[in-house]
Order: C-alpha cells, then sequence, then structure tokens
C-alpha cells in the first residue's frame, strides 16, 4: 500500500488502523512506515509516535487528529509532578472532560461512527501503556525520553522568566514577565501563558498536582533566591512588573541557580511594540542562555548612557 494515500481510521473494535484515503494530504513515506511499525505493536504506540515526534509534521486531518490526541497525553506528561522528579514510572489519568470535547470535535475518517468518549478513554490507557514500555526499553527517565523524541517538549509544563527592555520608562526601564508554557503549537514551538494565568486554568482539586508541579521549580530555586521568595510570598510573581536595572540585574545574576532549580527563560526583547532584540530559551543544565547574554548587554549599555 503506497504511503502516500494513507490516512488513519478507527476499527469496529475501537483499534487504529492505516487505511487508504486519496483524498487527504499525502503522508512522507518514511512516517507511513515508522507509524506501520508502531501501529504493529498497538494503538498506543501509533499514538505516541504521532504525539511526541511528529509535532510540527503536515498530516492529513484524521492523522492530524490523533496527533493531536498523542500529544495532548503527552502535554499532561509534561506537567506532571512525577516527570518533574526525575521518576522512570509515572501514569497520566484520563481527562474525561477533554475527551468528551474531542469525540465530538473528530474530522471524518474510516471508522468515526465508532468514535466515543469510552473509546477515547480506552485508546489513552492503550497510550498510558505504550509509554510505560517505550519508557523503560529507552532506559532514560521522562524528560530525557520526550528530548529525545522532540526538545521542545523540555520546554511544555514550565516557568519561564522573560526580562525586557523598555526605554520609555526611565525610572523603571525593564519589565518581567513570569509565563508557564502550556502546549506545542502546530509548528512545534512552546506556547507561553502569563503565570498568573494558571492560577485559573489549574483551580480546584483534580488539578492540584498539576500546579503543584508547575511551581515546584519556582519553590525550589527561591531557597537560595531571597527575591524571588518574596515575589512568591506576596504573589508579584503572578502580575507583570516594572524593574529596574538593579533589579533586572539580580535575576541575570541567578540565572545558573534558577536554570538548576528548573526554571527556564525566554523570548528576551523590547516592550511597548518596539522590535525584539533576541529570543531564546534556557535550558536546565546548560550555559547562561541568550536571554541573560542579551539583557545583560542591554543593562550595561543602559547603564553607560546609551539610552539618553
Amino acid at each position: 500500500m503506497d504511503a502516500a494515500s494513507l490516512s488513519l481510521g478507527l476499527t469496529p473494535h475501537g483499534r487504529l488502523v492505516l487505511t487508504p484515503d486519496a483524498d487527504s494530504l499525502p503522508l512522507d513515506h518514511e512516517l507511513g512506515e515508522r507509524l506501520r511499525q508502531a501501529l504493529e505493536r498497538g494503538s498506543g504506540h501509533g499514538l505516541l509516535l504521532l504525539g511526541a515526534n511528529e509535532a510540527a509534521t503536515a498530516l492529513p486531518p484524521a492523522t492530524s487528529y490523533w496527533r493531536e490526541f498523542g500529544a495532548r497525553y503527552v502535554t499532561a506528561l509534561c506537567t506532571h509532578q512525577e516527570a518533574e522528579s526525575g521518576s522512570r514510572k509515572v501514569s497520566v489519568a484520563a481527562p474525561d472532560e477533554e475527551l468528551e470535547r474531542m469525540a465530538l470535535t473528530a474530522p471524518p475518517m474510516m471508522g468515526g461512527e465508532y468514535l466515543t468518549a469510552a473509546v477515547l478513554g480506552s485508546l489513552w490507557q492503550e497510550l498510558d501503556i505504550a509509554f510505560a514500555i517505550e519508557l523503560a526499553e529507552s532506559k532514560c527517565d521522562v524528560q530525557d525520553f520526550l528530548k529525545r523524541r522532540n526538545p521542545a517538549w523540555n520546554l511544555v509544563g514550565r516557568v519561564h522568566f522573560n526580562l525586557a527592555e523598555n526605554r520609555k520608562d526611565p525610572d523603571a526601564p525593564f519589565a518581567f514577565l513570569a509565563t508557564y508554557t502550556t502546549r506545542l503549537s502546530a509548528q512545534a514551538r512552546a506556547q507561553h501563558l502569563p503565570l498568573g494565568q494558571a492560577l485559573r486554568e489549574y483551580a480546584g482539586a483534580a488539578n492540584k498536582d498539576r500546579l503543584l508541579s508547575l511551581l515546584v521549580p519556582v519553590q525550589r530555586a527561591s531557597e537560595t533566591c531571597l527575591w524571588l521568595k518574596a515575589m512568591a510570598d506576596t504573589g508579584e510573581i503572578y502580575h507583570p512588573l516594572r524593574w529596574t536595572p538593579g533589579e533586572a540585574l539580580q535575576l541575570l545574576r541567578d540565572v545558573p541557580h534558577l536554570e538548576a532549580a528548573g526554571v527556564g527563560g525566554a523570548h528576551a526583547g523590547r516592550v511597548a511594540g518596539q522590535s525584539s532584540a533576541a529570543s531564546a530559551r534556557n535550558r536546565r543544565g546548560g550555559r547562561q542562555g541568550a536571554i541573560g547574554v542579551w539583557a545583560r548587554n542591554a543593562l550595561l549599555d543602559f547603564q553607560h548612557g546609551s539610552h539618553a
């Protein structure tokens, strides 16, 4: 069967299969072969391949739908407290309300009449089992496993500290905003939201573990960064802040501590509609990221009077 004419369909027993679909977008031959091999191991393995590996791949509508399903599972992994702890045994409960919505928004596909929230729940469990198997085979922890599939996953489910220059404010020429990443876009880029929104998104007892997992690196970093502890204690960390050069410098000096704790950095640049000077992400255990380099240079530039 020609991989270019294939898409994913559902059997009456709720199993995913590759089916002919001459009207869909062409499916890359190598991807089609990898997907076929994964599906031979079970539907969960195929979903894990799509969700973890193919975040930015152009896919036929039905296959893209199943990729999104797999990506939701991987996103849940990224925000799981045990994943943050470096555990090699993680299980993610099915999000029943999300599965209800997904069952109602499926595109046309072979076997679409068999697609229900209950079937999605069963496939989620198969995904969970497949992940446990492949994680054990990889002999690494969750974060390394996902990084091997796509490095962008290591940015999801994390708090990021953003520092930008605002030369229109002479009293506080820097702006600080804490964000968190919720998912990957269709281009496999981490999507940032203000950290304050996490309090609303994860409200309720059912999401308590996800919120705790998200905030663990901040708590860890605040043990060595007293300025951060003060911001967390007062709740300022959940709001945009105007910063003086001295406040910006204290963050830059603590970049190694923040990275070691698991706090990321992103989107350094200018605010108030000015063009971005740089954009980069800090990774745990690496050198000071480009946000630190750019912002430190901008700070020195400011202090030497070039803002006049």
